[in-house]
């Protein structure tokens, strides 16, 4: 018999009594007695677990750790023990040891195997748990890996939840890492990214923000397995199985992926690190089902397809991440409806993200591009015309915007819709107010094979001279695009009766150039109006700018104020802004505005 088996028998006969004492929560599973993963499974739902500190561990000591490589199946491989790095963390010493078997001597430590549990066989004590494989090296040769203690992860068994968090925290996303001088970085093992459904040059162009947010390794999953709705293919989580971390579920899904290290009772402890480091949090979770280990010189990874919920994460903390198996994660609905008129088709989106602040707007991005470039894969033109409404919680009216776009090439335009959305969430989530959840993300898009542009070429009125007291008509000639000229009026309200004798200057084009000034918001509900008055690129203006400075204080515009008082407001501690009042009119038209206009206006001087 090898090694290998060996210990098998061994670790059977130990663990005989406690087999049999959890018959009754197994009854229904066969091969009880001699299935490794069933003994794990057992020794986890009964809450027995025999283990190690680091003071007990030394170099030398044999064992194995659990882990999936292929399917859902958990195995083994082979691991001695280097040595115990004191306080390699803040009150957190960390194990090395060397892997063997599974292939790990031509991958090397795997990014995926975070969580996997490991064993050691003690002299005197027998065999016991001593951690989560959890920490690795960049372009490490060989597979040397850091491991967590479990005594350290423990306790996060028994951490006590608050309530659910109405919006999950919002923090930096920096993974630490273990330096250990002349050897370089020890990092987390990184967690796997497994993307579904989203379109390839959508994915290329997020991959860069998935990496900032510590996602090294991003892949797509092999067909439509990835769908993490998919309520047929839910496994059980256990000791060595694989575990996903749901960002986003539906027509698009987005997870990642890890190992678990334990299980007691409905409460599971995995991956040996930090998720993200976000403490107390909310996300779905369920496993996975690992296609192929892809090696690498940088660093290895398991691709895989992720599975359906089969509970929640909750905790994110240095140590390990804990949850809890049976619950549902909130999740924020994504609905987009769109149509495109060249081919009068019309195709549905459903996703459900995740509401932590730093995810929700990069999968509302990865939606709303799919679906837009499924529609358009190819555009040499494309004019785009969105409407965008978060729903929001709290008696919060929706804050909703509108945009037309297009684009020299068709592709700026299909591009800048993944961006005005993802803008929008941010500007939503990351307020600086409070935390405010979305509720529901309901978007319309409407596509055609079309450059609807328009460049200003003309302004004129009937003459030159214009009577204060009376409204300005302004005639607007555009150059359409494979069209021809457009003629559009402009309705200027009367010029006040201290310009006459004056000339004056009237600016017109886009009015998201010349956007109005505004206050700066003092509550949410500031905030959110003033998100509400966003300008769109279709809205033609003309503002003329009236010469008497004026001091917007707290909110409101202060004008015809002596010099004084604006000398000494200029010294006030009380936040102000000087600028100008303006006149200003506009319309909305059917196209992207380019270009610029000014057109001079002598005031006749009257009685």
């Amino acid at each position: 018999m090898d090694t290998v088996g060996k210990r098998e028998n061994h670790w059977q006969r130990r663990h005989f009594l406690t087999l049999l004492g959890a018959v009754p929560l197994l009854a229904s599973r066969s091969a009880l007695a001699t299935a490794l993963n069933d003994s794990q499974v057992a020794r986890a739902q009964n809450g027995s677990v025999e283990t190690l500190s680091t003071a007990e561990i030394q170099g030398g000591m044999k064992g194995y750790g659990l882990t999936v490589v292929k399917g859902t199946k958990v195995e083994r491989f082979d691991i001695e023990v280097i040595g115990v790095l004191k306080k390699a963390m803040p009150q957190q010493d960390l194990i090395l040891i060397r892997c063997a078997g599974l292939g790990l001597e031509h991958s090397g430590v795997v990014a995926g195997m975070s969580g996997s549990p490991i064993f050691v066989n003690h002299p005197q004590l027998g065999e016991r748990l001593i951690g989560a494989l959890s920490y690795g090296f960049p372009f490490n040769k060989d597979p040397v890996a850091g491991v967590t203690s479990i005594l350290d992860m423990l306790p996060e068994f028994d951490r006590k939840l608050g309530p659910i968090p109405v919006n999950q925290q919002i923090t930096a996303m920096n993974a630490p890492a273990v330096t250990i001088p002349g050897q370089g970085d020890m990092l987390p093992v990184a967690l796997p990214l497994t993307v579904a459904g989203v379109h390839p040059d959508v994915l290329a162009a997020m991959r860069p923000q998935w990496a900032e947010l510590g996602f090294a390794h991003i892949n797509a999953a092999a067909g439509s397995g990835g769908s993490t709705t998919d309520s047929k293919q839910v496994a059980k989580l256990e000791p060595g199985g694989s575990i996903s971390v749901c960002l986003a579920r539906g027509d698009i899904s987005m997870a990642a992926i890890g190992t678990v290290t334990w299980v007691r009772g409905d409460r599971f402890i995995a991956f040996g690190h930090p998720f993200k480091g976000l403490g107390q949090l909310h996300l779905p979770v369920g496993s996975a089902d690992v296609q192929w280990i892809l090696a690498s010189q940088q660093s290895s990874f398991k691709m895989a397809n992720a599975f359906g919920d089969v509970g929640v994460l909750d905790q994110d903390r240095q140590p390990a991440v804990a949850g809890r198996i049976g619950p549902k994660a909130q999740m924020v609905p994504i609905d987009i409806a769109l149509t495109n008129r060249d081919r009068g088709q019309k195709s549905v989106w459903h996703v459900e993200a995740t509401d932590q602040p730093s995810f929700f707007p990069m999968v509302l991005a990865m939606a709303m591009g799919t679906a837009v470039r499924v529609s358009e894969p190819i555009a040499e033109n494309a004019a785009v015309t969105m409407t965008v409404r978060f729903d929001l919680p709290d008696g919060h009216a929706p804050v909703e915007f509108s945009e037309t776009m297009t684009g020299l090439q068709g592709s700026a335009s299909l591009s800048d819709v993944s961006t005005l959305a993802q803008n929008a969430a941010k500007a939503i989530v990351f307020n600086g107010f409070e935390r405010l959840r979305v509720e529901r993300v309901a978007a319309t898009l409407s596509l055609a094979d079309d450059r609807n542009i328009a460049f200003l070429d003309s302004a004129r009125t009937q003459s030159e001279e214009v009577d204060a007291e009376t409204p300005v008509t302004i005639q607007v000639t555009l150059q359409l695009a494979n069209v021809g000229p457009k003629r559009v009026t402009l309705t200027l309200p009367p010029l006040p009766r201290e310009l006459m004798g004056q000339t004056v200057t009237v600016q017109i084009g886009s009015e998201k150039a010349m956007a109005p000034e505004l206050a700066e918001p003092a509550n949410i509900h500031d905030y959110l109006n003033a998100l509400r008055r966003q300008i769109p690129r279709n809205r033609l203006a003309a503002v003329l700018n009236l010469p008497e400075p004026t001091v917007l204080l707290r909110g409101v515009r202060l004008t015809q104020l002596p010099l004084g008082v604006r000398d000494e407001l200029a010294g006030h501690t009380a936040t102000y802004r000087a600028g100008k009042e303006t006149l200003r009119t506009h319309v909305d038209t059917p196209w992207t505005l380019n270009g610029t206009l000014s057109l001079k206006l002598r005031v006749r001087q009257t009685p």
